[in-house]
């Protein structure tokens, strides 16, 4: 092929590619229209139903415009899980001084206290995450109510955050499930976001997610609110979403704009803000009278006897370590009777602690320094026999395959010492002889 015939057949394929001018700037003009536009999402074939049809709520008319929200009222009777909601306003609130070091819910009150949890796009914070649904839950004289305000679009924020103020400013405590990590950061930035004063800041937060730990570390696999739902509170829920897939039924909602996955996300926000507060009924009815721990889960009576040790409760912690004793599996004994002894050692009741101690070497010889150590300072100080206090020391050794370089000194520190005194005595004894 020539030159000439390259020319001929570049100039008839140029002029089939050729499109008016009018026709290209059209096209361009709606590609950028698709590109500014927010509602770009490609809506899918699924058959639109509006959230109305599926939840029952109304809209919330604000300064800011318009947001969707649900109310539900939980009269007198009304139990979740095993727990009869208007009777946790019976239940004492002292605890709280027990189990949290803020001096700011010294005088906590649930009926003033604002339940809240929300739903959110995303677990990692920051300025790209949007709390999409804020559920709120609190007493009006002997009924609970709920309110869960929903984003039917990202432009309804402003909207359900003066709502949400509206509700916060009658309250003078927040609890929450790791709200002070998670849900109140986020929502302060939101309120930050819009331009907007956010309440929620000088509200005293009661974080259950700290004393339920300190109860139930360990019991589970985790500390989530929906495992302690079902191992402590009797709560099984029917057709909840697991949490890690709302964020993706939410965005398929502002694709689709079907609301028909939607109802299941308020029905697992809903129950979340209900447990809080059986959750912190059932923590301050555990602490106030330690005899309703359960039998069958000797964890909890084993948890609150720490506790009480801690704050100085020892005659009640001492019965719950007993307690934890008759039910507890044989792997966990030994931590058990450590607690027990430490226990009965701080009441000065020596001779238990010092049976506890030679029980804990029987079940366990080489395990651990502790009852040992313990064994040769009570044959030091409490009875001043010398001779049994230094056998001790040596069994720890002979027995006692790992210890560190500092145990190792410590002991060998004691053993001299204990020989010194020995030596002493037998002088001192030859001479008064």
């Amino acid at each position: 092929m020539d030159l000439k015939d390259r020319l001929e057949r570049l100039h008839l394929t140029s002029a089939k590619a050729s499109r008016p001018r009018e026709e290209t700037i059209s096209d361009l003009k709606r590609r950028l229209e698709r590109l500014v536009d927010p509602r770009r999402l490609k809506r899918t074939e699924k058959e639109v139903i509006p959230i109305t049809e599926l939840v029952d709520g109304e809209e919330v008319v604000t300064p800011y415009g318009t947001v969707f929200m649900r109310q539900q009222v939980y009269g007198s009777g009304y139990r979740h899980g095993e727990m009869l909601l208007d009777r946790v306003m019976e239940i004492p609130v002292y605890p709280v001084s027990l189990l949290s070091r803020d001096e700011n819910l010294r005088d906590l009150d649930f009926s003033q206290t604002l339940f809240l949890d929300v739903e959110t796009t995303g677990l990692a914070g920051g300025t790209g995450t949007y709390a999409f649904m804020v559920g709120v839950g609190y007493f009006e004289q002997s009924r609970f109510v709920t309110r869960q305000f929903f984003l039917r679009d990202f432009s309804e924020e402003r909207a359900m955050l003066w709502a949400l103020a509206e509700v916060a400013r009658r309250s003078r405590f927040l609890a929450t499930f790791n709200g002070k990590r998670f849900d109140i950061p986020l929502l302060e930035t939101r309120f930050i976001i819009s331009r907007m004063e956010c309440p929620l800041s000088g509200l005293p937060n009661y974080d259950l997610l700290f004393p339920s730990r300190r109860i139930w570390k360990g019991a589970y696999d985790d500390c989530r609110l929906a495992t302690l739902e079902s191992g402590v509170l009797g709560i099984y829920r029917d057709d909840d979403v697991p949490s890690e897939m709302i964020p993706t039924i939410y965005f398929d909602y502002l694709s689709s704009g079907n609301g028909n996955e939607i109802h299941r996300l308020f029905y697992h926000n809903r129950l979340d803000v209900l447990s809080l507060v059986t959750l912190a009924a059932r923590i301050h009815e555990l602490v106030h009278r330690p005899q309703t721990a359960s039998r069958s889960e000797w964890f909890e009576s084993y948890s609150l006897g720490k506790l009480l040790d801690r704050v100085g409760r020892r005659g009640e912690a001492i019965e719950r370590f007993h307690e934890a004793l008759r039910f507890c599996r044989d792997s966990q004994e030994w931590e058990i009777l450590k607690s027990l002894s430490l226990a009965m050692k701080r009441e000065k009741h020596m001779d238990e602690a010092a049976s506890i101690w030679l029980e804990m070497i029987s079940l366990d010889r080489g395990r651990e320094l502790f009852p040992y150590k313990e064994l040769a300072k009570f044959y030091e100080h409490q009875v001043k026999d010398y001779r049994e206090a230094i056998r001790w020391v040596g069994e720890a050794f002979e027995r006692l395959e790992f210890l560190s370089p500092m145990e190792r000194e410590a002991l060998g520190h004691r053993h001299r010492r204990l020989g010194s005194r020995i030596e002493r005595k037998r002088i001192k004894d030859k001479n008064e002889g």
